[in-house]
């Protein structure tokens, strides 16, 4: 199973997620900032999937997206991306930006589990 980088500047959320995620069986990796998520991209090359939220203070989660793929060009790193705020552009712009799926908040937790599954060729482990 990939390790899994979640960004989210909402530290009991992240805490509840990050938890959530564990009893799953998922290798996780937790941030609240932009800046922290390319320092830790930058420490461990076997993170694969990073799980962004939108809107955060010091960048956005496009503009993180962005500064992840000019930082690491050669990098495989599948983007999803999770939101309190999901106007139809932003879901678009996000999407265009290279984000596989984007979940909107609160997050339905069975749905990302299967996403991160699909990505993982299939397994979900800890089901």
């Amino acid at each position: 199973m990939d390790q899994l980088l979640v960004i989210d500047d909402e530290p009991e959320y992240l805490a509840e997620l990050i938890e959530a995620l564990g009893f799953r069986g998922h290798a996780t990796i937790s941030v609240g900032r932009g800046a922290e998520a390319i320092a830790t991209l930058r420490r461990d090359p076997a993170i694969r999937v990073v799980l962004t939220d939108m809107r955060m203070p010091d960048m956005d989660g496009i503009a993180l997206i962005k500064a992840v793929q000019d930082t690491f060009p050669g990098r495989k790193i599948n983007f999803l991306m999770m939101t309190g705020h999901a106007a139809p552009g932003d879901m678009a712009q996000a999407r265009a930006a290279g984000v596989v799926r984007c979940f909107p908040k609160p997050l339905a937790f069975e749905d990302l589990c299967a996403a991160l599954a699909e990505l993982d060729g299939g397994r979900d482990e800890g089901v």
